[in-house]
């Protein structure tokens, strides 16, 4: 543990070269104050702020208030917001579940096979390329999602302590319902660390309070979340309780959304459910191998509650939310009912995976693998591929209210946001 005592503590610093970049090291040696300041935390704490604390000391030599590291794309300017903060289930998880024990599940290869070189195969994506979250991300100005929240280090939570770059909470396999998701982060986790993040930051004083806010309300809050809790179903929950299951589901789901609100959430996407019929998975169990009725029909009263409750919710707790639900549902369908319009060939099997569909085995390093992974709707027997996923994003920036509503993504990051500071108790 460190000593408070400040002769101690610059004594201890002259063992953290090593474990510093160069030039964050030079700064941080040359700056007797922050030196003098460490808070008496646990090593990994201590690192963290004196590494955060260097980096906002020397950019303000500098004159630098750009993101410096992770998520922010080289070449292409500043991202149109300060950070983005990713919440939900496998859709959009960065790799948190690679920190899990089992039998939370994993991401192993091929998944990540098409990811660049420069960027590491095992990320823990499930899809053969970049995720919903990093495409949404790219569209942004950012390189790719922001990282996974327990993915981090001191050193590259940098960005995440002065309110830029954001972090990932999702977790593969999670839901809105604490009982799904077995040894995953569920969603009421997520959120938490999300709070607990935030107090750390204010804790530091590296960002104030009053900017601190102003950047959250400028960033993106996204949210994939309720497939999983469809699980329910297979295992005996029957279809004559979905409405009562769906409007729990929707209920925590507004709770959820409510308390990153009151945390400063402003600007906020969210996906909504794709025809869970139409999944490899259940293909491969119905009779003729079309989509299963039950699936879809779930997904459709899912999404259409939320619309009707969210609405009614800014309404009458988040007046200053600005939001759009972007469907999955439809861009799916779309590219279910006519492959050709996102270059697709194969939308009914999945390219990796086992048995009929490829919807009966999960993909691994043994499974059979398609060759011509762009052609393919379905990566496996439950997610989309890289290029599918390009097709929706697309879609949610750039079209009409059927697939992004009640405004687009790009009119998302273009609305002004009045009154939009969290009030002081969200903390």
């Amino acid at each position: 543990m460190w000593s408070t005592a400040a002769h101690d503590t610059t004594h201890r610093h002259t063992g953290l070269a090593h474990l510093l970049p160069a030039g964050v090291w030079l700064c941080l040696n040359n700056s007797s104050t922050l030196l003098m300041t460490a808070p008496a935390v646990g090593v990994a704490a201590a690192l963290l702020v004196l590494a955060a604390a260097a980096a906002v000391h020397c950019s303000a030599a500098t004159g630098e208030d750009a993101p410096g590291t992770g998520s922010s794309a080289a070449g292409r300017g500043r991202p149109v917001v300060p950070a983005m903060y990713v919440f939900g289930d496998s859709l959009v998880d960065a790799g948190n579940n690679n920190f899990l024990p089992p039998p939370a599940p994993r991401a192993v290869p091929p998944n990540g096979i098409d990811l660049p070189r420069t960027v590491l195969r095992r990320t823990g994506r499930f899809t053969n390329g970049y995720n919903l979250a990093d495409i949404i991300a790219q569209h942004l100005g950012f390189k790719m999602s922001p990282p996974a929240y327990l993915s981090l280090t001191p050193l590259s939570s940098l960005d995440l302590l002065r309110g830029r770059g954001g972090a990932n909470y999702a977790s593969g396999g999670s839901g809105i319902l604490d009982i799904t998701g077995n040894g995953t982060i569920t969603l009421r986790k997520q959120v938490e660390l999300f709070s607990e993040n935030k107090a750390t930051i204010i804790r530091t004083g590296l960002v104030d309070r009053e900017r601190l806010d102003d950047l959250l309300a400028r960033s993106l809050f996204l949210i994939s979340s309720g497939g999983n809790d469809f699980d329910a179903f297979d295992n005996g929950v029957p279809m004559s309780q979905a409405p009562e299951f769906i409007a729990g589901m929707v209920a925590d789901y507004l709770k959820y959304i409510n308390e990153l609100y009151e945390l400063g959430a402003r600007r906020l996407a969210l996906l909504d459910l794709v025809p869970a019929g139409c999944l490899p998975s259940q293909r491969a169990i119905t009779a003729n191998g079309e989509c299963d009725a039950n699936g879809n029909s779930l997904s459709q009263m899912f999404n259409a509650l939320l619309r009707t409750e969210i609405a009614k919710a800014v309404v009458a707790s988040m007046p200053f939310l600005k939001y759009s639900i972007a469907s999955l549902y439809n861009t799916y369908s779309d590219m279910i009912a006519n492959p050709a319009l996102a270059g697709l060939r194969e939308v009914k099997r999945g390219c990796c995976g086992g048995g009929k569909f490829n919807g009966e085995v999960e993909c691994t390093m043994a499974s059979s693998l398609c060759g011509n992974r762009d052609e393919y709707l379905f990566w496996d027997m439950v997610h989309g591929t890289q290029e599918a996923y390009r097709w929706a994003v697309l879609s949610f920036f750039h079209d009409s209210t059927r697939d992004a509503e009640p405004i687009n993504l790009a009119r998302l990051m273009q609305e002004p946001l009045s009154m939009a500071t969290a009030p002081c108790s969200s903390i």
